[in-house]
């Protein structure tokens, strides 16, 4: 029987694609570097946390400290952005809504910078909408480490056999598999369903959450 769902944020449960290419984009130009990625180009390298994004954004051209200062640059950027363009994958909400009435709890899981993450949920779902979020720190292993996941879990009282992984990408399903949890890939999100193919289960829309934990 489920009693969790666990789910990652960017391209699973909101749609932040814009706001992370512009952020990105802002730190390239201030480095004097004309922004040449396309929209796949972003989010082809979101998925191991901002710093990485960054990093690729740069092409691995950086060393630690100008990474370090690239990564601060993106972050004060994005916090004064987050929400311009960020949104609610129509359907999500609706079936969040049935998993919360089942007694489901329900976990945010996301590699973006904690209090990034803290700050959207509660303008998009609402404050206490989520039984537990944590997003990554500089002292806490990133995903596909299983560590938050673990997290995740012993906060909810949840052992592994009784909760399900929601992710867009194949970080996710790694995630999902150090973790000893099933996984379900979603397709909309930033990643191209081919991508997918290792998921227990892939789901197309939305409105196939509720179904999958029945």
């Amino acid at each position: 029987m489920v009693k969790c769902a666990v789910f990652d944020l960017d391209g699973t449960l909101v749609d932040t694609s814009v706001d992370l290419g512009r952020a990105t984009a802002y730190v390239l130009e201030q480095y004097g570097i004309t922004p040449k990625w396309t929209a796949a180009d972003y989010l082809s390298f979101v998925g191991n946390g901002a710093k990485k994004l960054v990093e690729r954004a740069f092409e691995h051209k950086l060393g630690e400290d100008e990474l370090n200062k690239a990564f601060e640059i993106f972050k004060l950027k994005y916090n004064e952005i987050l929400n311009d363009n960020a949104h609610i994958y129509d359907g999500i909400t609706d079936s969040l809504n049935v998993l919360k009435e089942r007694g489901i709890k329900l976990a945010v899981v996301t590699n973006k910078p904690h209090q990034s993450a803290l700050i959207m949920l509660e303008k998009l779902f609402g404050k206490d909408y989520f039984d537990f979020i944590i997003g990554a720190s500089e002292d806490r292993p990133k995903k596909p480490d299983p560590y938050s996941v673990n997290s995740a879990l012993s906060n909810l009282g949840c052992s592994p056999d009784e909760a399900l992984y929601f992710g867009d990408s194949d970080v996710d399903i790694q995630t999902a598999e150090n973790a000893g949890i099933k996984s379900v890939a979603c397709s909309w999100g930033f990643r191209a369903v081919e991508t997918l193919s290792l998921a227990d289960v892939i789901i197309s829309h939305p409105s196939q959450i509720k179904d999958v934990l029945q």
